[in-house]
C-alpha cells in the first residue's frame, strides 16, 4: 500500500503548526515531480483559514535510497539558512520535520517563480545571448560570495569538519575511489587511470577551503523566463567544505556544455573567471582547474555507476536510474578526449 496519503496528512499538519498558526491546512494541489536524482520532490498548494489564505511550496522528502547516500533534513535546512544569511538567492525554509526510524523526514520551501533551464535547452529558454552572458556573470558573483565566507563563520555543525587547505583533493579522491570500489562490477581503465592521476597530483589544488555547492550549474538555477535573470539556486544537498575551484570546474564541465566553448552555454570560461576574480579577489591556477576538471568527470561517471547499482538492488526502480548506465559514457568520452588532447599534462 502506498504511504503517500499518510505522508500528505502529516505534511498538512506540519504546515498547519509551523506556517498557518494552527489553522487546519488542506493541500488543494499536489504534484509529485520526477526530475532529480536525490530527494523526492513535490510541488504543492496549501490552503487554510477556510480557503482565504493559500501558498505554494516545494517539498523535499527523504528518499528510500539515492546517489547522495545520506539525506539529512536538519543539514539541508541549516545549509539553506546559512546561505540565505550570506545573501545568496535560495528558497526560504517554511517548515520541516526531521526524519526518524520508519518515518522519512521532509522540509517545505517557498516555491520560486521562474523556470529551470537545462543544458540541452538553455539557449532556447534564454534566447538572447547577452542575457545568457549576464546570467553567467551573476552566477560567478554569487559563487564568489559563497566562497568568501570563512567555514567557521557559518556555524554549520551539521557538516563534516573542513579539511586542511592542502588536503581537499586527497579527501575528495578517497571518497570517490571508495564509491567506485563499492559499485563497479567491472573495472573501467580510464577511471582507474584518472583516480591514480588524481592521487599523484592531489597537491595541485588551490590551497583554499570554503563551502562549495558541489552542483552549481544550469539545471539547478531558477531564472526569470523573460530575461534569464537569476531567481534562485537550488539543490544544496551535496554541499560541503572543500576547494572552491571544485565549483568552478563543475560549472565548466564538458557534460554541461557539450561542444560549446561557453561554460554551461552561457559565457566563455575566461569571461566567467574574470567576473569571479573581480568579485573574489583571486583567480585559480590552470593546474587547479585541470585537477578539478578531471575529478568532476571522474565523479560524474562513478555517480552514474552508483545510480545503476541502486536500480539493480531494487532501491529505486525508476528507469531513469537504469538509464544512467548510458550517461556514464559521456563522462568517459570527455575524460578520454582530455587525455588524448594532452590536457591532463601527463
Amino acid at each position: 500500500m502506498s504511504e503517500t496519503p499518510d505522508f500528505l496528512t502529516e505534511l498538512a499538519g506540519v504546515i498547519s503548526a509551523q506556517v498557518a498558526e494552527g489553522s487546519p491546512v488542506t493541500l488543494v494541489d499536489v504534484d509529485k515531480r520526477s526530475e532529480g536524482n536525490s530527494w523526492e520532490t513535490y510541488l504543492i498548494t496549501a490552503a487554510w483559514d477556510g480557503g482565504d489564505r493559500t501558498a505554494s511550496f516545494a517539498v523535499k522528502r527523504e528518499p528510500l535510497s539515492g546517489i547522495v547516500g545520506s539525506y539529512d533534513v536538519a543539514r539541508e535546512v541549516a545549509l539553506l539558512r546559512a546561505t540565505a544569511d550570506l545573501g545568496l538567492p535560495v528558497p526560504g525554509v517554511a517548515a520541516h520535520r526531521a526524519g526518524e526510524p520508519g518515518n522519512r523526514g521532509f522540509f517545505v520551501m517557498e516555491r520560486l517563480s521562474g523556470v529551470v533551464p537545462m543544458p540541452h535547452n538553455v539557449t532556447r529558454m534564454i534566447v538572447n545571448a547577452d542575457d545568457r552572458s549576464a546570467l553567467g556573470c551573476r552566477v560567478a558573483r554569487e559563487m564568489a560570495t559563497l566562497h568568501a565566507a570563512a567555514p567557521e563563520s557559518l556555524n554549520l555543525s551539521e557538516l563534516e569538519p573542513a579539511p586542511e587547505p592542502g588536503d581537499t583533493g586527497r579527501v575528495e579522491n578517497d571518497k570517490w575511489r571508495q564509491t567506485y570500489d563499492d559499485v563497479a562490477s567491472l573495472r573501467i581503465p580510464i577511471l582507474d587511470l584518472a583516480l591514480a592521476w588524481l592521487d599523484h597530483r592531489a597537491d595541485r589544488v588551490s590551497g583554499r577551503v570554503s563551502l562549495v555547492h558541489n552542483d552549481f550549474r544550469v539545471g539547478n538555477l531558477v531564472v526569470n523566463p523573460g530575461d534569464g535573470g537569476l531567481v534562485g539556486v537550488l539543490d544544496w544537498e551535496t554541499a560541503h567544505f572543500s576547494d572552491p575551484v571544485a565549483d568552478l570546474a563543475w560549472f565548466f564541465q564538458r557534460t554541461s556544455r557539450g561542444r560549446s566553448p561557453l561554460a554551461c552555454k552561457l559565457l566563455s570560461v575566461d569571461d566567467f573567471l574574470d567576473e569571479y576574480a573581480d568579485a573574489a579577489g583571486w583567480r585559480p591556477s590552470q593546474d587547479s582547474l585541470t585537477w578539478w576538471a578531471v575529478q568532476s568527470l571522474t565523479k560524474t561517471a562513478i555517480g552514474c555507476l552508483q545510480a545503476v547499482a541502486i536500480f539493480e538492488r531494487g532501491d529505486r526502480p525508476e528507469l531513469r536510474y537504469a538509464n544512467m548506465a548510458h550517461s556514464v559514457y559521456y563522462s568517459l568520452g570527455w575524460l578520454n578526449q582530455m587525455l588524448r588532447d594532452g590536457e591532463w599534462g601527463l
